[in-house]
Parts: C-alpha cells; sequence; structure tokens
C-alpha cells in the first residue's frame, strides 16, 4: 500500500495526459493513418513504405497527447521519431503525417514553456530540420528549406506571443489585485480610527447629558415635601445609576484614548489636555470665515425653519460640512463653493458643491469620504458624492431628524442650576 499510494501520483497521474489532447491525438492518427494508406500526400512519392509510415505516425501522434503535460520531452520524442530515419536512411514521412504533429508540438512548446525552455524547444526543432536538410540531397534547396522553415517557426512565434500577453495581463491583474487589496485595507484602518474619533466626541456629548439629568433629579429630589419619601427612593436609585453611568462612560473613554494611543504609536501616559466643547450647526459661519480666508468663497444657504437639533446629530452635521470643505482646500482647486442646509419636516439635507474641476486627484483616497460615510450611518441617512453636470463636485447627506417626543410638550424642565 505505501509503495502504490508513491508510484500512483509521482509516476501516473502527475504526467497522465489530458483527456482532451488524448481525443486531438486520436483525431490526428486517424488522419494520419488515412494519409499514409491513401497517398493523399504529394510527398508520398518520396515516402518509405506505408506500414512503417503508418507506426512512425502513431508515435508520432502519441507525442501529441503530452504536448501540454510534458511539452519539451514531447517535442524532442517527435524530432528523433520524424527526423532520425531521414538523417539515417532518408526515410520521409508524408507532410500532413508527419512535418504537421511537429509544428504542432513546436508551437505547443513555445506556448506552455517557459521563455528559455521554449526557445530551447525552437532551437531543437530547427536543428534537426537543419540536421535533416544536410543530410538529404532533395532537400538542401533553399527554398525548399526557407519554406520549411516558416512552418516550423511561425506557429512557434505566435503561440509564444499569445503566451508572453496573458502573463504581462496575469502580472498586471496580480498587481491591480495587490494594489487594490492594499487601499482597501487602508480604508478599513480610516473607518477604524474614525470610529474611534467619532466615539470619543459621542462620549463628550452622552456624558454630558448623563451629567445633566443626575443634577435635575437632585433637584427634583430637593423640591421634594418633607413627607414624600416613596418617591425619594426613585430617585435617589436614579441618581445612583447615572453616577455609575458617568463611571462607566469615563472608564469607557480611557479604553478610547489608550486605543488611540496605540494607533499613533504612543507609550507614554502623558494627561490629555482639556477638549475643547463640541461643535454644531452654530459654528458654521466661523468655519465658512476660515475657509473663505484661504481663498475658496463660500456661500452659505438655509431652506426651511431651522429647529434644534440632538447634540450628537449636530456635531455629525457640522463635521459633514467640514470635512467637506476640507477636501475643496485640499483636492479642489475650486474659486467658489456652496453650502445648502435644507430643513425637512423628517430629514435634514446637507449639499456642498464647488466649481473646482474633476480629476482623480478630488477623489483623493477616499480617506474623507470615509468619514462621513461612518458619521451618516451612526444615525442612519444616506451620503453620496460625485460630479456635477458642467463642472464641479457634490457632497450631499441627508440626516433623519428625531421624531419629537411627548416629553418636548411638557412646560419646563428643571433648571441645572
Amino acid at each position: 500500500m505505501p509503495y502504490r499510494r508513491f508510484v500512483g501520483p509521482t509516476s501516473w497521474r502527475a504526467y497522465r495526459p489530458p483527456a482532451t489532447d488524448v481525443a486531438i491525438a486520436s483525431c490526428f492518427a486517424v488522419v494520419g493513418q488515412v494519409v499514409t494508406w491513401g497517398q493523399l500526400d504529394e510527398s508520398a512519392a518520396f515516402a518509405g513504405p506505408r506500414g512503417t509510415n503508418a507506426v512512425l505516425n502513431l508515435l508520432l501522434m502519441g507525442a501529441i497527447a503530452w504536448r501540454r503535460r510534458s511539452p519539451l520531452a514531447a517535442l524532442c520524442w517527435a524530432v528523433t521519431v520524424y527526423y532520425l530515419p531521414q538523417a539515417i536512411v532518408q526515410h520521409d514521412v508524408p507532410l500532413l503525417a508527419g512535418f504537421v504533429p511537429l509544428i504542432v508540438l513546436t508551437a505547443s512548446a513555445g506556448y506552455s514553456c517557459p521563455r528559455r525552455r521554449a526557445l530551447l524547444a525552437a532551437a531543437i526543432a530547427l536543428v534537426g530540420l537543419v540536421t535533416v536538410t544536410l543530410a538529404t540531397p532533395w532537400l538542401r534547396s533553399p527554398d525548399y528549406f526557407s519554406y520549411n522553415v516558416v512552418f516550423l517557426l511561425a506557429p512557434w512565434l505566435a503561440a509564444r506571443g499569445l503566451r508572453e500577453r496573458e502573463d504581462r495581463a496575469a502580472a498586471l491583474g496580480a498587481a491591480l489585485a495587490s494594489e487594490r487589496a492594499t487601499k482597501d485595507a487602508a480604508i478599513r484602518e480610516v473607518a477604524r480610527a474614525e470610529r474611534v474619533r467619532i466615539a470619543r466626541e459621542l462620549h463628550d456629548i452622552v456624558a454630558h447629558s448623563v451629567s445633566v439629568m443626575v443634577i435635575q433629579m437632585g433637584a427634583a429630589r430637593m423640591r421634594l415635601p418633607t413627607g414624600a419619601r416613596g418617591a425619594e427612593a426613585p430617585l435617589l436609585a436614579a441618581e445612583d445609576v447615572g453616577r455609575h453611568a458617568l463611571d462607566d462612560l469615563r472608564r469607557l473613554l480611557g479604553v478610547l484614548r489608550a486605543d488611540e494611543e496605540v494607533g499613533n504609536g504612543s507609550s507614554g501616559r502623558s494627561p490629555q489636555p482639556p477638549q475643547p466643547p463640541q461643535p454644531g450647526l452654530y459654528q458654521l459661519g466661523a468655519l465658512v470665515t476660515q475657509t473663505r480666508a484661504a481663498g475658496v468663497l463660500v456661500e452659505v444657504e438655509v431652506e426651511g425653519d431651522p429647529v434644534e437639533l440632538p447634540a450628537g446629530l449636530d456635531l455629525t452635521a457640522y463635521r459633514i460640512v467640514q470635512e467637506a470643505l476640507t477636501n475643496i482646500l485640499k483636492h479642489s482647486g475650486a474659486a467658489h463653493a456652496t453650502v445648502r442646509l435644507a430643513y425637512k419636516p423628517s430629514s435634514l439635507l446637507l449639499d456642498v458643491v464647488d466649481d473646482g474641476p474633476h480629476t482623480p486627484a478630488n477623489e483623493g483616497n477616499g480617506h474623507g469620504l470615509v468619514g462621513i460615510n461612518e458619521r451618516v450611518s451612526l444615525f442612519g441617512g444616506t451620503a453620496r458624492t460625485g460630479r456635477v453636470p458642467g463642472g464641479g463636485w457634490r457632497v450631499h447627506a441627508e440626516l433623519p431628524l428625531p421624531v419629537p417626543s411627548r416629553h418636548d410638550q411638557r412646560a419646563t424642565v428643571l433648571p441645572t442650576s
């Protein structure tokens, strides 16, 4: 059993010809036998006995079955079978039964072998032809020799050219796939870093909201009548839950900062500087002023009645406009840009359009768009970017507005101070 497992894959299976090549070789053998026995070839006048030619034809056609599995060995076998009888006893096999299979095997070696082995195959076929030409007096005509050389090497050149073209296409495809994989990995890394940044910003907003809730509950508890002990206990419990939530948020911020330090290669634990308040659309004027100072004329258009946005949604809208204007300064080369804010009953529409020329650099590496998509998807919105008819670039985002709750219908909330 061990011997059979060793011999099977390495001896027979490794060199077993494909069924397609066996079928082709069989068809060639049938044609060769018909040509040999029927003397359908004009060169049959120079050929030897038909029985000998029939055997030589079968040996030649058998090599075609291995034209892809062992192309160089099959060619060497065919050269030996076809040229050796001619060189020794001037026994010629008819053209269709002998020289045509040799042409097929030479071309197959040119296609299937690496470049050096393909050149070696052409040299072997050519050396065999030269040897027979020198040994056979009636083959020494320059015209006849040139005719044979052209018919032998022209298919080889065509097959080799096809192989070189396919190799170049495969190499280009592999390079493009590698470049695409590298770009995808870079985009995933940018998306991860952007999620960490978004989480840190939302942490500040959520922490502030929870702090306000705890203060409001404490103020409500202080205003309870002296005898209202039944209502004081739930408020105390809610305050404790709020304080625990604040502690968890601080731990979460520590994790996010540690992850950011690892991503930036920081090894120290230096204290973080105080973070400024998170911006919103109320600071859009300052952002536009900065962009104008950089040389881009920016106009702001507002449609509908502005509404007060939740802090996280307000921050997201601001960051989208900020990222779009930053891309204009970095990549667009535009002289004019328009920022449109449309307040709809159920959504906020953001459009940033510039008049810069559209070039591949406008899109950059997609890092800015990754941040926009991450922020928009966080709130269940959509974002689109693309060229504007007539020239320019557009960033469009739609952010759903929250449905007003019954709490908005109430009188007032307790003061925070």
